[in-house]
């Protein structure tokens, strides 16, 4: 039982270790191609150039927030796995002294 929880601990930290290290990123081409549509739709005359600029300044900005909370979300799921695993060892330790004490009155029966 032991095993098995730290095992699942173990890869629950792999995969958020993973999951917090890559970015999800926007190329430069994929923004020019939404700016240029959304210029082509909305009929304004615009200067894409700043557009585009401004556009990739605001995806840096909510890629680097996004990072940010993906890193609080498993840093917050790891320590709910982490009391959850102390949690399960207690239990694991209380019941082995329990099987202990109840021997041991099995034995002290057996005898009287």
């Amino acid at each position: 039982m032991k095993i098995a929880v730290l095992v699942s601990f173990i890869a629950v930290l792999v995969v958020f270790f993973f999951v917090a290290q890559v970015p999800v990123t926007l190329t430069s081409d994929e923004v020019a191609k939404a700016v240029s549509e959304a210029t082509a739709e909305s009929g304004v005359p615009v200067d894409e150039e700043v557009l585009e600029r401004a556009v990739q300044l605001s995806v840096a900005k909510l890629e680097k927030g996004q990072s940010t909370r993906l890193k609080y979300l498993a840093s917050a799921y790891l320590v709910i796995w982490l009391v959850f695993v102390l949690y399960v060892l207690q239990l694991d330790r209380q019941q082995q002294e329990l099987d202990r004490r109840l021997a041991q009155l099995e034995q002290e029966s057996d005898t009287q």
